[in-house]
């Protein structure tokens, strides 16, 4: 079993996507990253945007071997409470959000991505009357495109109602498509789940494709480096590991304060538990990418 470190580009998330931040990925001995298709930080509809992209990515040792598909049509549509979700009753809400999950399905996977991780539903309290029927509804209608493109489609866990750990786990075990998984975050998990987390990891590691790596303290989803909060990594690291595990090692922090884009990433590597390895036999291009 062999697993892969990767660094989502979430921790870029409220700047325009640029090469120097691919770079200070790459600088600090990751291999690969995890794209977030989101405006403004990266304009997945931009003809122009994308091509410089696939020009970094060629210029520099770092794989895009995921996506975060939008939950948010524009940062500043999320600043004001609007969300995107995959499980609407709004008919409407639901059509905009496939066509924009669509496009940067098509976007990223010329990119070489092969996972695309989606939200469930909106946050509380927006996603509040979201329903399992509509996602499923959603899931049918992008599958053709996922065998397509070859992508697989990575529920993820999230602090809302569509995203608790078992009842999302169940529908993705009853969905039983091989191109419907699911995106185990841990810190949602902590958030969700508290004291009740290894039960949670347990249904969620055997349908996993793809994880989201991150601490907090079970009430703010701070997207702390591990070890900054209270989860318990051991039981994650062990529901992998016995799950059999093969997807990536996704770490979607936040920058601390002040500190730079790199002094985090570095952190980062200072802090991530060493038990890791006892589960998980990780390749990299460099030894400074086991972790």
């Amino acid at each position: 079993m062999t697993v892969y470190s990767s660094v989502s580009a979430h921790l870029f998330a409220y700047e325009p996507l640029a090469f120097d931040h691919l770079k200070a990925v790459a600088d600090c001995g990751y291999r690969q990253v995890e794209l977030w298709a989101m405006r403004p930080h990266l304009d997945y509809e931009n003809d122009g945007t994308i091509a410089r992209l696939k020009g970094w990515l060629k210029d520099l040792p770092v794989l895009a071997a995921s996506f975060h598909a939008p939950f948010y049509a524009h940062f500043d549509e999320a600043r004001a409470g609007n969300w995107l979700s995959l499980s609407a009753p709004d008919e409407d809400l639901r059509r905009k959000t496939l066509a924009l999950t669509e496009t940067a399905m098509q976007t990223m996977a010329d990119l070489g991505t092969q996972i695309a991780v989606l939200h469930p539903g909106g946050p509380s309290p927006a996603g509040e009357s979201d329903t399992f029927d509509g996602l499923r509804e959603s899931l049918e209608t992008l599958l053709p495109l996922a065998e397509e493109l070859n992508l697989t489609l990575a529920v993820e866990n999230i602090p809302a109602s569509m995203g608790r750990p078992v009842p999302l786990a169940e529908f993705v075990a009853e969905f039983d498509h091989p191109r419907v998984k699911i995106c185990l975050d841990a810190g949602h998990a902590n958030i969700t789940d508290g004291e009740n987390i290894e039960a949670a990891f347990r249904h969620l590691a055997p349908l996993a494709a793809a994880t989201h790596i991150h601490d907090n303290d079970g009430e703010k989803d701070a997207h702390l480096v591990p070890g900054k909060g209270n989860i318990a990594w051991s039981l994650l690291w062990k529901a992998l590991g016995d799950a059999g595990y093969t997807g990536p090692l996704t770490y979607e922090l936040r920058r601390a304060g002040e500190s730079s884009y790199a002094e985090t990433l570095l952190e980062l590597g200072r802090s991530t538990p060493p038990h890791t390895l006892d589960n998980f036999p990780v390749n990299g291009h460099t030894q400074e990418s086991v972790r």
